[in-house]
């Protein structure tokens, strides 16, 4: 297994009853979140098969023809950000030109019965599925993939209570109708005619509170610290996990939301990943956590709704497609 410069820490004590080793994971969480936002997960408990599975599916799906793509394009979603989007439709840095990738957009599947859906609220609502025939098990294979990982977010989000001398279930109140999003990626190999500063994914930070990652082997993704961009090399068994926006607003700068890239630097070679934002119900207010200030170091932020800041930055990243 490669070397990273991001902590590998194994979850699989924190399935136990051993209140000591529970601690011992929730301190190291506590330090990776301190320093960078970001570490590596093995014992997670998510089943390699059903990992495997899933980027296989993700290749054939974005191995379909671009017309073939666009039957599910995000602005067919009805407003939500469901389904497709192709290479250039999104800029995550700020005066660059349009990241490299294409994706897919998969959430909470909502029907019209949904109370949150017959409220009106933002992204709340039915998923754009591929058509069986052409990508046979996509929905039952992203669907256990989705409760597999909800689990798993629940269960990170209680050790990094622990981690913040909080009760474990203190983040539970907050995860009652969550809106996590399942992103499927697909980096195009970088072409020398790409435009001056284009890579595969421009430097950003994520929005909300956890993301886990499971990557392929190719590489590119780059964490900066300290003004320097550092190389996150895949780890086979592993996931990536790293805080958004929302966490670390919520611990008044105590925990780190880092910036990230991904460069994929691979002439010839496609670069595959899978990302789950474990985000927490759209109308949880996010206020500075209890143990997070004192009267030397008040709150930093005003409190926000965590559905209101997604959206906004939905918005802030979405470039209008070329007629």
């Amino acid at each position: 297994m490669p070397d990273s410069p991001l902590p590998v820490i194994d979850l699989a004590p924190s399935f136990g009853h051993d209140p000591q080793a529970l601690h011992a994971i929730a301190a190291r969480i506590d330090a990776a979140c301190r320093r960078d936002g970001f570490f590596h997960v093995t014992g997670h408990g998510v089943p390699l098969a059903l990992s495997h599975h899933l980027f296989m599916l993700s290749r054939r799906l974005f191995a379909l023809p671009e017309e073939v793509k666009r039957r599910w394009h995000v602005e067919l979603s009805g407003g939500l950000c469901r389904g497709y989007d192709p290479v250039g439709w999104q800029a995550l840095e700020s005066g660059r030109p349009a990241d490299l990738k294409e994706s897919f957009y998969l959430g909470v599947d909502r029907g019209p019965w949904d109370a949150l859906v017959r409220a009106g609220t933002p992204n709340h609502g039915p998923n754009q599925w591929p058509d069986e025939a052409l990508v046979p098990g996509f929905q039952a294979t992203v669907e256990a993939y989705q409760a597999t990982m909800t689990r798993l977010g629940r269960h990170l989000m209680g050790l990094i209570a622990l981690a913040l001398k909080l009760p474990r279930e203190h983040f539970e109140p907050f995860q009652r109708n969550p809106m996590p999003v399942l992103r499927l990626l697909h980096y195009p190999p970088q072409s020398a005619s790409r435009l001056d500063g284009q890579i595969g994914s421009g430097a950003h930070t994520d929005w909300g509170g956890l993301t886990l990652l499971a990557q392929d082997e190719s590489g590119g993704l780059q964490v900066q610290r300290e003004g320097e961009w550092i190389d996150v090399p895949p780890m086979p068994g592993t996931l990536v996990v790293n805080l958004g926006d929302l966490m670390q607003r919520w611990t008044n700068d105590r925990y780190r939301s880092s910036l990230h890239r991904v460069v994929n630097r691979h002439s010839g070679r496609e670069r595959f990943s899978i990302a789950w934002f474990h985000d927490i119900d759209y109308h949880a207010q996010v206020a500075t956590l209890p143990g997070c200030h004192d009267a030397g170091d008040p709150p930093r932020y005003p409190p926000i709704t965590a559905g209101e800041h997604i959206i906004e930055m939905y918005r802030r990243t979405t470039l209008p497609e070329a007629a």
